[in-house]
């Protein structure tokens, strides 16, 4: 008995030291909370430059927004354009070594999207690079939050990440509003 006794003390002291060195769980930040006011369905009218990435033209669409978990944005886009209906999924997220936000979307386009985020007052910019016939092509998206319930949206590319071409342009409006 004693044995028995000695055993379940050293093993209930063991899990109680175990758990006392066990991190806390972690919680959604501020960084979450900025990507949180994406969540909802969303109205986008927007004007297409012509350019070698297709005709230009009018766009509109619906985009609906949750966040997964707490700490991840996961939206969902329908629309139409000038080379026809268009369907896309996006995720973003915050890296929280790098410091910085993170997306990734896969569309009824042939190539994926991933860019790097920073949101500073009220504006969001997000950059990356394609390929486009063994050439880099720099990206930029820029949004501004108006309200709560407007934005503005920008999307520009660059040869060399200098000069800037704008070749989207529009807004996007929380639905109910």
């Amino acid at each position: 008995m004693r044995k028995w006794f000695a055993t379940c003390t050293v093993a209930a002291l063991w899990t109680c030291a175990v758990a006392a060195q066990a991190p806390t769980a972690m919680k959604p930040g501020p960084e979450q909370e900025n990507l949180a006011h994406f969540a909802g369905s969303w109205k986008i009218e927007a004007t297409m430059e012509p350019s070698p990435m297709g005709p230009g033209g009018k766009i509109t669409g619906t985009e609906k927004c949750a966040m997964f978990e707490g700490w991840h944005l996961v939206c969902d886009t329908t629309g139409n354009g000038p080379m026809g209906p268009m369907k896309g999924h996006a995720v973003m997220s915050y890296d929280r070594s790098a410091k910085q936000y993170r997306y990734f979307s896969v569309s009824t386009m042939p190539d994926a999207e991933i860019a790097t985020g920073t949101y500073s007052g009220d504006t969001w910019t997000w950059a990356g690079t394609m390929d486009m016939g063994g050439q880099t092509i720099h990206s930029r998206f820029t949004l501004v939050e108006k309200s709560p319930t407007v934005h503005s949206v920008k999307w520009e590319m660059s040869m060399d990440g200098t000069s800037w071409k704008q070749m989207m342009s529009g807004s996007s409006t929380k639905a109910g509003s």
